[in-house]
């Protein structure tokens, strides 16, 4: 990838994760209860604009990467594994992301806001294996 693509990459995908970290944190640990329910904090609408508008940017970003990155390495056979992981994670997180945006029932909110901060989360730990970890494993290895 040239340097400005790169740099975009990196710049959208660094805004996801310090804006969903940052609201989570704001969200569990210092939210108040009021008399009719939370009272969020005062950053948190901000937060969340801001990683909606990088959500949509990371859409494209993931088709390019799908488009051009995917395909060469996938018939390569090299980290299918890390990648093909890393790949849904990225889908049920955009998914479930959107259906934030959508959702009107209080139960199906919870059940996919849930499921998106466990997997904002848990996608740290993917992306960071599959980007630092190059060559070490291929599905010949596993």
């Amino acid at each position: 990838m040239r340097r400005w693509p790169r740099a975009a990459a990196y710049l959208i995908i660094a805004t996801l994760w310090i804006t969903g970290c940052t609201w989570l944190l704001l969200e569990q640990l210092i939210a108040k209860r009021g008399p009719f329910g939370v009272i969020p904090h005062p950053l948190e609408p901000p937060l969340l604009l801001i990683h909606g508008v990088a959500a949509l940017f990371s859409l494209y970003l993931l088709g390019w990467i799908s488009a051009h990155h995917v395909l060469r390495w996938w018939t390569r056979r090299l980290r299918r594994v890390s990648g093909g992981i890393l790949a849904t994670l990225l889908a049920v997180l955009a998914l479930s992301g959107f259906a934030l945006f959508f959702l009107s029932d209080d139960r199906w909110l919870h059940a996919m806001a849930l499921v998106h901060e466990i997997l904002g989360v848990a996608l740290t730990v993917f992306a960071i294996q599959h980007f630092f970890f190059r060559g070490r494993w291929t599905t010949r290895t596993l």
